[in-house]
C-alpha cells in the first residue's frame, strides 16, 4: 500500500480581484486546495423543474488559483475539447462530418454535464463573447448543451452569440479534417476581444489538434486557458469536477493506480470541505443514498445521512467553531484511511457536562469505501476520552 500525505486547505470564499456578478449573487468561488479553485451556483432558475437549490450537479475546477484574474479577462481565449462522448462506437472510416449516425456522438450524460457548465460558466462570469466551433457532431452538441444552460443564467446572451463553425478546426487529419493546427493557432493569436461584447473567445475542438498546438492533454470537456498575448501561452485549465479520462486518449492513466490514489486524495478533500461547510445539502453530494456509518459518536449499531447530521447538529450545538482537519490520508483501491482531528470552542453543554469555554481538541480516525464517486460506507472512532478530559475537569 503506499502512503500519501495530504494536508488539507479547507474551502473558504475568495472575495479579490475577480469580476463575476458579484451584484446578483449568481456565482460563488472557492479555494478547495493550495492550487485549485472551484466555481457553483446556487440561485433561482426561472422555468426549471427541478430543485433550485445547487443548480448544476457539478462545480467548475480550475487550475492554478493564481489564475483567476486572467479568466475575466476579455482578451484570453478558452481552448475547448468537446464533450463527454460514446466511445463504444467509433467513427466510421472516412466518414463525413455532418454524418452524426456514423460517428462517436456525446452520451446523454454528456450532454448534461455540458449544459451544467454552461450555467457554471455564465452564472460565474465567463460568458464568452463568440465561439467558433469544429463540424463534428460532437462538437455541435457540446456547442447546443452549452448555450442550453447559458440561457438559463443569461438568455439575451446565449440568444445573440456570435458563432461560426470553422472546418479549420475540424478534427486534425480526418477525411474534411483541418490538414494542420495552423488555423487554430491563428485564431488563437490574432484575438483581442469582441468589439461590441464582453466575454474571451470559447473554440470547441478535438483532442488532437489541442495536444498538437499546446502538448497538453486534455479530458472530454476540459478547457485550456491560452494568452495571445503571451505567444498563446497556456495559462490552466478549466473543467467540471466530474471529468474523467476517456478511454480513447487516456487507457494509460485508467490502468495506472495514480489515478485511484488522485480520486481518493480529491475525495478526502471535498469531504471535508462539505463538512466544515455546515452545509447538509453539499454534505449529502458526497454520499451514496443508501450510506451507512458505523462507531460514529461512540455509538453501536449504524446510522444513515440524516443520522450523521442530527451527529454533527449535536457537535455543533455544545461546541462552537467545529472544525475537521485530515493530516494523512492512506489510499488502497477503493478504500480511504484518512487520520486527523477535530477542533472547537466547548460553548454549550455537550455529553452532559455544561459549557466550560474551553478551546478543545481531539484526534479521529475515518475508513471510507467509496463506490460510483461517492462515500459508500464509513467506519468513523474519534478520541471521546481526551475530549472528556478536557471539557470535565
Amino acid at each position: 500500500m503506499k502512503v500519501l500525505y495530504l494536508r488539507l486547505v479547507l474551502a473558504y470564499a475568495v472575495t479579490s480581484g475577480s469580476a463575476l456578478a458579484q451584484d446578483t449573487g449568481e456565482g460563488g468561488i472557492e479555494q478547495v486546495s493550495q492550487h485549485i479553485g472551484e466555481m457553483s451556483m446556487q440561485m433561482d432558475v426561472p422555468g426549471r423543474a427541478t430543485e433550485a437549490r445547487s443548480v448544476p450537479r457539478d462545480t467548475l475546477r480550475f487550475e492554478p488559483l493564481q489564475m483567476l484574474d486572467d479568466l475575466f479577462r476579455d482578451d484570453i481565449v478558452l481552448l475547448m475539447r468537446h464533450g463527454p462522448t460514446d466511445w463504444s462506437k467509433r467513427d466510421a472510416v472516412g466518414v463525413a462530418t455532418t454524418d452524426c449516425d456514423n460517428q462517436r456522438i456525446m452520451t446523454e450524460e454528456g450532454r448534461e454535464r455540458m449544459r451544467d457548465m454552461g450555467i457554471l460558466l455564465a452564472g460565474n462570469g465567463l460568458m464568452p463573447s463568440q465561439i467558433v466551433v469544429s463540424e463534428w457532431c460532437r462538437n455541435q452538441q457540446t456547442l447546443a448543451s452549452l448555450l442550453e444552460g447559458m440561457a438559463l443564467i443569461e438568455p439575451d446572451a446565449a440568444e445573440t452569440m456570435p458563432i461560426e463553425t470553422d472546418p479549420g478546426v475540424n478534427l486534425l487529419l480526418s477525411l474534411q479534417g483541418a490538414p494542420d493546427a495552423t488555423r487554430l493557432a491563428t485564431l488563437v493569436s490574432s484575438w483581442d476581444g469582441h468589439a461590441g461584447r464582453d466575454g474571451p473567445l470559447l473554440i470547441i475542438s478535438h483532442y488532437t489538434n489541442i495536444e498538437e498546438m499546446t502538448q497538453f492533454r486534455v479530458f472530454e470537456g476540459e478547457t485550456l486557458v491560452l494568452d495571445p498575448d503571451r505567444d498563446n501561452l497556456v495559462l490552466g485549465y478549466v473543467r467540471l469536477r466530474s471529468a474523467a479520462p476517456d478511454v480513447g486518449h487516456f487507457a494509460d492513466s485508467l490502468a495506472s493506480p495514480l489515478l485511484r490514489e488522485d480520486d481518493g486524495l480529491d475525495m478526502v478533500e471535498r469531504y471535508y470541505a462539505a463538512l466544515n461547510s455546515d452545509d447538509p445539502d453539499r454534505l449529502r453530494t458526497m454520499l451514496a443514498e443508501d450510506w451507512v456509518g458505523y462507531g460514529l459518536g461512540g455509538q453501536g449499531g449504524q446510522i444513515d445521512a440524516d443520522g450523521l447530521q442530527a451527529l454533527l447538529e449535536d457537535y455543533r450545538a455544545g461546541m462552537t467553531d467545529l472544525h475537521f482537519e485530515a493530516e494523512s490520508v492512506y489510499v488502497a483501491d477503493d478504500v480511504v484511511t484518512v487520520i486527523g482531528h477535530a477542533t472547537g470552542r466547548h460553548t454549550s453543554e455537550m455529553l452532559g457536562i455544561a459549557a466550560t469555554g474551553r478551546d478543545v481538541r481531539f484526534q479521529a480516525i475515518a475508513v471510507h469505501r467509496i463506490e460510483n464517486d461517492r462515500i459508500a460506507e464509513s467506519w468513523i472512532t474519534s478520541d471521546r476520552v481526551e475530549l472528556l478530559k478536557q471539557i470535565a475537569n
